[in-house]
């Protein structure tokens, strides 16, 4: 088998992973790059046989529906079977724009998978494995062929609600693996172990007893967070979101009810001016985007008996060109309250001794040296955009 990272060797985001045999070849993600730039426009991948139709391509499977890794899927050559697992088709869907009806069509033609369940694409059988993200559904592929087993981690942490189970299916399915491909995110800060998000739920139970209206700034398809706070909400007070977020809440809980309490039984109420009364009374946490929808609705409550808290990167703040700022200051009280979405430097390195691999290459990362700092005594190869591993 060989390997071809095309982007993402020695940055975060912007993902494309080729790994091919004698007879078939696959794609593992295709996103965007990242940029915090206000009209940055991601430039185009070019992939011989996958953006045009000069050569073949099996299929191109999506670790999950975060832009970094799924924003090119609209530059994929019509034809080329596209594979992600059921909910995140399903989010997918809900999010689109109205207007992209072409890619509307191309979604809903793609095939999904079960985690755990193997398939075959030509040469290669693929087993998908459920692994905690920010992004609901996201996978990690192990890829066998010719006797050799390479595991694609995907973005990955352990510190989330089902963050526990990663290393326990690590260590029970793993046998011998030849190549372990990691996102390593978080290299660059290896002194640091985030909250976990349990924790982050505990302290906006805090919140809610001390404000009567709490504003949760956050990513509305980070739906297990905001599934999480709406459990925090006690009897007596409101949780609320926009019919948006509502139906994400709803795809959740229809595909992932019978996996954990947090999924089933989600109460929401949809804002309405009809229920002002009831949520001024009462109080609520509400999650809300920085939209001038929100801005009005907030500007309906005193701001001193009113928190916002910002459940985001602090990087999507700080930027010169933001407006978040402004939107934080709609009240008298703000607070970050946020937890990465990737696994911290220690975790990578548990799952690394959890699934002791001949060769490592990290990927989605800036700083892919650090992990041959990491570990001196290990195969660390870091690669270049482009450049062929054959294993």
């Amino acid at each position: 088998m060989q390997i071809i990272i095309h982007r993402g060797t020695h940055q975060i985001g912007g993902m494309a992973t080729e790994i091919r045999s004698a007879t078939t070849r696959i794609l593992i993600d295709m996103g965007d790059e990242l940029s915090l730039e206000k009209d940055f426009i991601p430039a185009p991948l070019s992939i011989s046989g996958v953006t045009d139709s000069d050569g073949n391509c099996a299929a191109v499977l999506f670790t999950h529906y975060h832009g970094d890794h799924i924003g090119q899927l609209k530059n994929i050559r019509d034809g080329i079977p596209l594979y992600m697992g059921p909910l995140a088709k399903d989010v997918l869907l809900a999010t689109l724009p109205k207007t992209s009806l072409s890619l509307k069509q191309r979604i809903e033609q793609a095939n999904t998978f079960d985690p755990g369940n193997s398939f075959r694409i030509g040469d290669f059988f693929i087993t998908p494995f459920s692994v905690d993200h920010s992004a609901c559904d996201s996978y990690m592929f192990l890829i066998e062929c010719d006797g050799k087993r390479i595991l694609y981690t995907g973005d990955f942490r352990l510190h989330g609600f089902r963050g526990k189970g990663t290393p326990k299916f690590l260590g029970r399915l793993m046998d011998k693996i030849d190549v372990l491909i990691i996102g390593g995110t978080t290299l660059s800060r290896t002194d640091t172990q985030p909250m976990t998000e349990m924790e982050l739920q505990q302290i906006v139970r805090f919140y809610i007893d001390q404000y009567k209206y709490v504003f949760v700034l956050c990513s509305s398809t980070n739906v297990e967070r905001i599934c999480a706070m709406s459990k925090a909400v006690p009897r007596g007070k409101y949780f609320i979101c926009d019919e948006y977020q509502s139906k994400l809440l709803e795809l959740v809980e229809q595909h992932w009810s019978g996996y954990s309490s947090l999924y089933r039984n989600i109460k929401k109420t949809i804002y309405g001016e009809n229920l002002l009364p009831r949520f001024r009374e009462r109080g609520f946490l509400m999650t809300v985007r920085n939209n001038e929808n929100f801005r009005k609705i907030i500007h309906q409550f005193p701001p001193e008996e009113s928190i916002i808290l910002y459940s985001m990167w602090d990087g999507y703040r700080t930027v010169p060109e933001s407006t978040i700022s402004d939107f934080l200051n709609l009240v008298r009280q703000w607070e970050p309250l946020h937890t990465s979405g990737h696994a911290s430097a220690k975790d990578i390195q548990l799952i690394i001794e959890k699934v002791n691999p001949d060769v490592i290459i990290p990927i989605h990362t800036d700083n892919p040296e650090m992990l041959q700092t990491i570990y001196p005594g290990r195969n660390v190869v870091v690669l270049n955009d482009g450049e062929t591993f054959t294993v």
